[in-house]
């Protein structure tokens, strides 16, 4: 799986999980850190090969809260539990948008991305 090329940029929680939604994504295991590579979950969609998303977290600790995707996450009333945005990496030719953009196909959003979202960070803002 290539490396995406492309800036980093915040987009909502909420987004990426719209995404992951939209394309019929079904959810794998999530994979716990080990001293060789970080967490990370695959996530299977329809006619595409499977897909990593990978995790990093600021102090480099593991949250012990995790919503439905693997994903570490805080408290809230409104949503369960939940981060509010994440830094992903986003092809420099697309714009943010595309993660919610339903005017695209499935299968152009993932050739623009390479097959390959980084999520980096929880950012709790």
């Amino acid at each position: 799986m290539a490396k995406l090329a492309g800036t980093w940029h915040f987009v909502s929680h909420e987004n990426v999980h719209n995404f992951i939604e939209k394309v019929g994504g079904e959810v794998g295991e999530f994979i716990e850190e080990s001293a060789a590579e970080e967490p990370k979950m695959t996530i299977t969609f329809p006619d595409h090969e499977h897909v990593v998303f990978h995790f990093r977290h600021p102090d480099g600790k593991e949250d012990e809260e995790k919503c439905k995707f693997g994903v570490p996450c805080e408290h809230s009333s409104s949503h369960g539990k939940k981060f509010k945005s994440v830094l992903a990496k986003v092809c420099d030719h697309c714009m943010v948008s595309d993660l919610q953009d339903t005017a695209h196909p499935a299968h152009t959003i993932f050739e623009l991305y390479g097959h390959e979202l980084h999520i980096v960070s929880n950012m709790l803002i």
